[in-house]
């Protein structure tokens, strides 16, 4: 993996777990996300005008992100109301690049190296681990009959189903936005992709309580407006990499925002860190230099 590419990836990675730290704290999660979106698309606006008109072939791609992106919020939401954050955003973002490694290959014609595979199996494990390490310790710390911790369970299993199924969108839609700007520029299209799903979603919002979502974007518009732009470079960034590296390669690396989220909640937040985190948090940088060695 070129170390330019290494970099973005990086940098999107520590970007994209400040944002998400941003919108853990706010209230109101599921609106400021849909008014980032489509605030971004607006900030950045001025990068398509001289881009215009995209090549023919980006439309589909366009149309289709923008509608796997709705979807990927909405499941989104909705994992967030049936499981804790700590368990939903690691198996969401840690097992997305194992489906995007699979999408790749059987569309894209991606074939990893040897050392690119054992890199990515090797993020995969670390991201597994940092990801069970809030669910193990929460099951080994329940004191409660069999009655109540079997409903406990059930509870995590449906946030870890619904998890999966954000993992799955997460893989659909970079898998097309790779694709896409190995035609285009990545600026622009997100623009496109950003505007599109934004629009919708603001708009599937306003239809059930248009006062809250109009009042959401007044009482928090500064951090709409921060991870908005943050969310939009971070993305940037990445498709960048996808365009000089593997996107099997480049889609697993991105998620070394897990460890830095981790370390932000430690740091920031007074969560626990640990040894299973940190045994994690190991293994995931272990991964990405071995993808660095890969290519």
């Amino acid at each position: 993996m070129p170390v330019t590419a290494l970099a973005l990836v990086l940098a999107a990675g520590l970007l994209h777990a400040s944002w998400n730290l941003i919108l853990k704290r706010s209230s109101e999660r599921v609106v400021v996300a849909a008014w980032a979106m489509l605030l971004g698309a607006v900030v950045f606006i001025p990068t398509l005008v001289p881009a215009w008109p995209p090549p023919a072939g980006v439309w589909p791609f366009v149309g289709a992100s923008a509608v796997v992106y709705v979807a990927y919020y909405g499941c989104l939401a909705r994992a967030y109301g049936d499981g804790d954050f700590s368990l939903v955003y690691p198996i969401a973002r840690g097992t997305a690049p194992a489906m995007l490694a699979l999408w790749v290959v059987l569309f894209l014609g991606e074939r990893p190296s040897p050392g690119g595979v054992l890199g990515i199996a090797t993020i995969l494990c670390g991201l597994i681990v940092l990801g069970g390490a809030p669910l193990w310790s929460r099951v080994s710390s329940i004191r409660t009959p069999a009655g109540h911790r079997w409903r406990h369970l059930r509870a995590h299993a449906r946030g870890s189903g619904l998890a999966l199924l954000v993992a799955f969108f997460i893989s659909v839609y970079s898998t097309l936005d790779g694709a896409a700007v190995r035609q285009w520029l990545p600026l622009p299209y997100l623009v496109l992709v950003f505007g599109l799903s934004g629009l919708a979603f603001v708009g599937i919002l306003a239809s059930r309580d248009g006062k809250r979502v109009f009042r959401v974007l007044r009482t928090h518009f500064r951090p709409i407006a921060m991870i908005a732009v943050m969310t939009f470079v971070a993305y940037a960034l990445v498709l960048r990499a996808f365009q000089i590296a593997p996107i099997s390669y480049a889609g697993t690396a991105r998620e070394v925002g897990i460890v830095f989220g981790a370390l932000a909640g430690w740091l920031l937040l007074g969560e626990r860190f640990g040894r299973v985190r940190t045994v994690g948090a190991v293994l995931v940088f272990a991964g990405i230099g071995l993808l660095a060695l890969a290519g």
